[in-house]
């Protein structure tokens, strides 16, 4: 899940999706959080949030790092293995919905340190999650060994935007990101699945007025120019996403019709 612009609803969509490919399609699904923001983290954990960072759980700096440090319960660093207990959301029976999550400190722990490896998350999620039917990786708005890390374990882009001024400004930066990737990676398949207008209101009228026309018709042309789908189902304006992001399915709204466009989304990728 990636646009190198931000605002455009990345860590909502991401927490919905996993929740969604979990309650309504039966999935295993495993989501990661590799914005310091932690945006994800905080929808899908909630209150628990807090819990996880005063117990100084293992996060996405544990996996980039690849071993836990010393802590009341172990004396020496041990290494991180299938058997490392992250933060499972929901669980039935075999199948589960859990979660990597970040801290806030994630980019100083790492990126003011040495350069993290860029496939070390990629073979944490092989020799660990290759089981898991789902794994979506919620990336930052900027270009780092984060994003080059997401893509060495990804086989799928998702491009969230919202038809505003400027609503495209991230396309050639996205779009040259992921041809150096492939030219350097280069048995690597990775794709854009699709372009996902995540909507919302504008200059009054039902569908946004001018301002979204405009912005529709910029999108369409840089979507084409790189050969990227745009998914015909939007994502409706809804105060209810929030409420959704945390399991909270009461009065969602607009928000309700959310699984249009997560049946297209998982048709497109094969589920």
């Amino acid at each position: 899940m990636i646009n190198l612009k931000g605002g455009v609803g990345k860590s909502t969509i991401s927490a919905l999706l996993a929740r969604h490919g979990y309650s309504n399609r039966s999935l295993d699904v495993l989501a990661i959080d590799i914005d310091p923001q932690a945006n994800l983290s905080q929808g899908l954990m909630h209150r628990g949030y807090a819990a996880f960072l005063s117990q100084q759980r293992p996060s996405i700096v544990e996996v980039f790092n690849g071993y836990l440090p010393p802590s009341s319960s172990s004396a020496v660093p041990t290494p991180l293995s299938a058997a490392t207990q992250f933060e499972v959301i929901g669980s039935n029976g075999s199948r589960s919905l859990e979660l990597i999550p970040s801290r806030f400190d994630f980019s100083d722990n790492l990126l003011g340190a040495v350069r993290p490896d860029p496939r070390s998350l990629a073979r944490f999620l092989s020799a660990n999650y290759h089981h898991k039917d789902l794994i979506i990786i919620d990336c930052a708005p900027t270009e780092s060994v984060l994003t080059t890390a997401a893509y060495h374990a990804s086989s799928n882009v998702l491009v969230p935007v919202k038809p505003e001024f400027f609503a495209t400004i991230g396309f050639p930066l996205l779009q040259q990101s992921l041809s150096n990737f492939r030219n350097q990676n280069r048995g690597h398949n990775i794709s854009v699945a699709g372009v996902v207008i995540n909507n919302a209101f504008y200059h009054g009228g039902n569908d946004g007025g001018p301002e979204k026309a405009r912005a529709m018709d910029e999108i369409r042309t840089e979507s084409a120019k790189n050969g990227w789908p745009i998914y015909q189902r939007q994502m409706l304006h809804s105060r209810g996403y929030p409420k959704m992001m945390r399991g909270d399915n009461s009065y969602p709204g607009n928000a309700e019709l959310f699984s249009r466009f997560a049946n297209e989304f998982f048709s497109s990728v094969g589920l």
